[in-house]
């Protein structure tokens, strides 16, 4: 009996042990695919980081290169040099596309070097856009048979499909993401605004009170929706990918200026600068084409307020030089690795969207659209934060849901529920299950009957510090 007694006591043991080997396996397997995971998501921000501050860097260069041509012209005016002057407007136009395009590849580039490498998904949605470049663009027309995409010089389009096909054959690693699209639909639409979305499938109610509460309480069914905004109309001086967000202006020199001998001065200190010659008061009262900034795009940089109830939470103030919008770059990463599966064999992805945007100023600090005349004013790049970039939302390379309001939205709005994609997470928020549910709005309407005090937010006493603790603000 004895002997029984320790053999038993020896069969629990090796159990034991085993059951210990088991665990401690487990533990260093999954410590693995920890330190794997957190290797992933650190690759995948260095490489969106540096790509949006290479994308940022070639649109400064850009920016410079447009400014000293604009120098250029002046001292052409002065010299009254005919051939320059056309060489110069035509080179311009020219750059306000390429100069972007090549910002695109540079930020390939510079992803691939930190270890990401293509995706395929990006590639082929670059490479289909090409082709609707070079099949549509030249022959859409509107309602009173106009060209819908006017060419800004002649052949533009082939040889902006052309760079744009040259891009996705090398392979998308760095999705530009605050692209803007020609053919989007232009204006606002719930339909259009992924937050909606959101608030549907979270039964966010208070995103209704701020933002349509209307639509919560008098939503029918799917004919209620007004319909999709048209395509915009516009002059097309700016690539859809980083667009520097120029215009060509047709005018005087003295005209774009209050201050017509101040701005004479800083020109001749400019153009000195780069040994191009000397502006003469006969150059000034010249009419010309000059390529100048976008007042609508290159305004004050709003959002950065760090006063007000929506304070931005910053460290301090934005300094006075620094304080203006326009030209930037959102890439967006998505990074798997095969080695992680999960049970239902799906390697988990890391996403990654960086924001960068050149700075810079002119002699005596100022802003470098100042003068409305573009000059080189751009020294240097830095990472700014995703929600103070142009076109944050948009998205462009958040492959669900541009395939979400490019292909299903139509057919939704004509025949309803029945024509959405099961597959598709947008979608299944318009179904008869959520949103096409009159139970599922009652509720909301309900809850805000009683509760909607709880969606107002008291002013913050600082940077960061919200109800709730942190900030909407990202990354």
């Amino acid at each position: 009996m004895m002997h029984t007694g320790k053999t038993n006591k020896r069969g629990q043991t090796l159990i034991f042990l085993l059951m210990v080997m088991v665990i401690l396996v487990f533990a260093v397997l999954w410590n693995v695919d920890i330190h794997k995971i957190i290797a992933l998501k650190s690759r995948s921000q260095h490489a969106g980081d540096a790509a949006a501050l290479m994308a940022a860097r070639w649109q400064g260069i850009t920016l410079n290169i447009i400014g000293n041509l604009n120098i250029m012209q002046a001292v052409a005016l002065s010299e009254e040099d005919a051939y320059a002057l056309a060489a110069i407007t035509n080179i311009q136009h020219r750059l306000s596309f390429t100069g972007p395009l090549i910002a695109l590849e540079a930020a390939q580039q510079a992803a691939k070097n930190n270890g990401i490498y293509e995706n395929r998904a990006f590639s082929e949605r670059l490479l289909a856009h090409a082709q609707r470049v070079r099949e549509e663009y030249p022959h859409r027309t509107d309602g009173s048979g106009n060209m819908l995409f006017p060419e800004p010089y002649e052949g533009a389009w082939e040889e902006y499909a052309a760079m744009l096909e040259s891009v996705a054959n090398n392979g998308v690693a760095a999705g530009p993401d605050n692209t803007h699209f020609y053919s989007d639909l232009a204006g606002d639409h719930t339909l259009l605004d992924q937050s909606f979305y959101d608030a549907v499938a979270s039964s966010y109610w208070c995103w209704f009170y701020h933002h349509n509460y209307s639509l919560l309480e008098n939503y029918v069914n799917y004919q209620s929706w007004p319909p999709l905004p048209p395509i915009e109309n516009r002059y097309y001086q700016n690539p859809e990918i980083f667009g520097l967000w120029l215009n060509t202006q047709r005018a005087q020199l003295a005209t774009m200026t209050t201050e017509e001998d101040t701005f004479r001065d800083l020109l001749n200190s400019l153009a000195a600068d780069s040994s191009l010659g000397v502006i003469t008061t006969n150059a000034m009262a010249t009419h010309a084409a000059w390529f100048a900034y976008d007042p609508d795009r290159w305004g004050t940089w709003d959002v950065m307020n760090t006063s007000g109830e929506d304070r931005f939470p910053l460290t301090g103030p934005l300094k006075p030089e620094y304080n203006y919008t326009g030209a930037d770059a959102i890439l967006r990463i998505i990074a798997e690795d095969s080695s992680l599966l999960t049970p239902d064999q799906s390697a988990p992805g890391v996403v990654w969207t960086a924001a960068a945007k050149p700075f810079g100023y002119l002699p005596d600090r100022e802003r470098p659209n100042s003068y409305t005349l573009v000059l080189p004013a751009f020294h240097e790049v830095a990472l700014i934060p995703v929600d103070a970039a142009t076109g944050a939302g948009a998205g462009a390379y958040d492959i669900a849901w541009r395939n979400h309001i490019e292909t299903h939205l139509e057919p939704y709005l004509a025949r309803g529920p029945s024509s959405l994609e099961s597959g598709c997470y947008y979608c299944q928020q318009l179904t008869h299950a959520k949103w096409e549910s009159p139970a599922f709005r009652h509720r909301g309407v309900q809850w805000l009957a009683v509760n909607s005090h709880l969606c107002v937010l008291p002013p913050s006493p600082g940077p960061g510090r919200r109800r709730g603790g942190g900030t909407r603000r990202g990354h």
